[in-house]
């Protein structure tokens, strides 16, 4: 290999490391993590609802009913260790990235194996996000437009501040 192809190599696998660690971060609580991270992945830690889809997040912000809440939560209980599951198995996945190089002949497999589990959790989401609003009424599923304008209407608002205090830190 040609010392630039190396260097390439090397720097592409660091910035990847980076981004990993923000990841395994969660699996390593006591670990001192950089502002980035920690800016990263606020909503995973002392959040009652980590770990629940975006549209599960929002639905409880409607006026739901005794039983709708009831059921949502039911089927959040039922899906809590495929998901969780999943997600382990593409965590280990990424991590094995990190040590198996492009040349490798273990590479496209891996590679297809992360496919794999990107389809699956992507097909497991949609699956849960079918049955999630199915439990809403005609009124309530009008209501989900405008609780996701003001979901990305507060995340614009806070990348600006974070973007105000890096420039200010500059």
């Amino acid at each position: 290999m040609t010392k630039a192809k190396i260097f390439l190599l090397a720097a592409c696998l660091a910035g990847a490391a980076g981004i990993t660690a923000g990841a395994l971060a969660e699996t390593n609580p006591g670990q001192v993590q950089s502002p980035t991270v920690r800016m990263g992945h606020r909503h995973m830690h002392g959040y009652k609802h980590h770990g629940q889809p975006p549209l599960a997040r929002l639905v409880q912000k409607l006026d739901l009913t005794d039983a709708q809440r009831q059921s949502l939560q039911s089927l959040l209980d039922a899906t809590t260790a495929e998901r969780k599951a999943l997600r382990e198995q593409q965590r280990a996945l990424m991590k094995e990235s990190f040590t198996t190089l492009p040349d490798s002949p273990n590479y496209p497999a891996l590679v297809e194996k992360r496919k794999q589990l990107a389809s699956a959790a992507i097909q497991q989401r949609s699956d849960l996000n079918v049955q999630i609003y199915a439990l809403l009424t005609p009124e309530q599923k009008a209501e989900i437009p405008k609780l996701i304008e003001d979901m990305k209407s507060r995340a614009k608002e806070r990348r600006g501040h974070r973007e105000r205090g890096a420039q200010a830190r500059l």
